[in-house]
C-alpha cells in the first residue's frame, strides 16, 4: 500500500519540515517563481501538466506550494493582528480571515497536494493571457490529476472559501487525505495560534476543510 494511505496526524496538521521530510521535493526554478516544495507524485504531474501547456502556448508555474503549520500560522497571525480590531468577536475576525485563509492545522498547501498557479488576483484571470491560462486548466487540469477545488459557490453549491481560480490540487492523493483528515482530526486538535478557539464555532472542518468543489471528487489517477 502506498505510503499516502497511513499518514499521520502530525503530518495532516502541516507539522513537518518539508527539506527534511523525503516525501517533498523542491519545485524546479523553470516551474516556480519562488522556492517551493510539493510532493514528489505531485511535482512530477505538474510537470506532466506544464509541459503539455507550454506546447500551446501557456505557461504556468508554482506560486505558491506546500506550506507547513508554521508557515500557514505566520500567515494567519498576521491577518488576524491586522484585523481583529475592525470586529465586534473572535468568530467574525476569524469568518473575515476564512474568505482566503485558511487556519493552521486546516490547510491543504499543509499536504503537499495543493498549489497555486501564476497569480493570486481574481482580475488576473478575467482578460489577457491570464483569461486563456485558466480557461486551458479548466479544460486540461483534470486530465493530469488536478481540480479547482474552490470554484464559484454561489454555482456549485459547497461552503467554505471563496472563488480561487489559482488554486488546484492533485486529487488522487489529497482526496486520500481529506478522508484520513476526517476520521482523524477534530476541531479540539486545531489550536496553537491566534483565534484558534474559535474553530469550533466556525465549523472550520465542516464548512472549510470539506468545502471543495464537488466535481473534484471524480478525479482519479490518470
Amino acid at each position: 500500500m502506498p505510503w499516502y494511505y497511513e499518514v499521520d496526524e502530525n503530518f495532516l496538521l502541516g507539522k513537518t519540515t518539508f527539506e527534511k521530510d523525503y516525501r517533498f521535493s523542491l519545485v524546479p526554478s523553470n516551474r516556480s517563481t519562488k522556492s517551493c516544495y510539493l510532493l514528489h507524485e505531485v511535482n512530477a504531474a505538474f510537470e506532466e501538466m506544464a509541459a503539455a501547456a507550454q506546447k500551446e502556448g501557456i505557461t504556468l508555474k508554482v506560486i505558491s506550494g506546500g506550506r507547513n503549520f508554521s508557515m500557514q500560522k505566520s500567515i494567519w497571525e498576521r491577518k488576524w493582528n491586522a484585523r481583529r480590531p475592525n470586529f465586534k468577536s473572535d468568530k467574525e475576525t476569524a469568518l473575515d480571515i476564512l474568505k482566503y485563509s485558511s487556519m493552521p492545522g486546516t490547510s491543504r498547501h499543509h499536504w503537499g497536494t495543493d498549489l497555486d498557479i501564476n497569480s493570486l488576483e481574481p482580475s488576473y484571470f478575467a482578460s489577457g493571457k491570464g483569461k486563456k491560462e485558466y480557461e486551458w486548466l479548466q479544460k486540461n487540469a483534470a486530465n493530469f490529476g488536478f481540480c479547482q477545488t474552490y470554484d464559484n459557490k454561489t454555482v456549485s453549491g459547497r461552503t467554505g472559501y471563496s472563488e480561487e481560480k489559482w488554486h488546484y490540487s492533485y486529487m488522487p492523493i489529497s482526496s486520500i487525505f481529506l478522508s484520513i483528515y476526517n476520521e482523524m482530526i477534530t476541531s479540539e486538535k486545531i489550536t496553537g495560534f491566534l483565534g484558534g478557539s474559535t474553530s469550533k464555532e466556525v465549523e472550520v472542518i465542516r464548512d472549510y476543510v470539506n468545502g471543495i468543489c464537488p466535481n473534484c471528487n471524480s478525479i482519479t489517477f490518470p
